[in-house]
């Protein structure tokens, strides 16, 4: 469970911090390939981790739902990342102004039981994992080295866990 919310925060700015990395890694001539007619494109999935964020945090803080505006954004890769770094501003200041007792209080979910507050944190992290993963496959998809997570690939891990 969490304890604190500015803990939380500080938590996930890493999460987008290596999220960023794979989006930085979408070549701009691609940004509107899929793998498939009807999956999401690269662009799509990007637009998609902001107005999810902004839902999430939406959901957590007055347990209110509101998918956001999917054409929002730009056309280049560099005007969606900062849509993306903008949305992702304001929701960890929205977040960031809620006390530390939100977390324990209930929510309601999209299908209609409440959760702990906390737990639509925790959503949000699941979901944006989910979709960084999404985005290195479409990255080896395309032939591209999608970045190692940590810095490190599993060689250096190998070479370094002498333990």
């Amino acid at each position: 469970m969490l304890q604190s919310v500015s803990s939380f925060v500080s938590y996930f700015e890493g999460i987008r911090r290596r999220t960023l990395n794979y989006i930085k890694a979408v070549p701009q001539d691609r940004l509107d390939w899929s793998p498939r007619e009807g999956e999401f494109t690269c662009r799509q999935i990007i637009l998609h981790l902001a107005i999810t964020e902004k839902l999430f945090v939406g959901g957590f803080i007055d347990g209110k739902w509101k998918y956001g505006d999917s054409n929002a954004g730009g056309g280049s890769l560099d005007e969606v990342i900062d849509y993306l770094n903008r949305t992702h501003t304001e929701s960890m200041a929205a977040l960031s102004a809620i006390g530390d007792g939100e977390l324990n209080q209930p929510r309601p979910t999209l299908d209609g039981p409440t959760i702990k507050a906390w737990r639509l944190l925790m959503m949000l992290v699941e979901h944006e994992v989910h979709h960084r993963s999404q985005l290195a496959m479409y990255l080896f998809l395309m032939g591209v080295q999608p970045p190692h997570i940590f810095g490190m690939g599993i060689e250096d891990v190998i070479a370094r866990a002498t333990g």
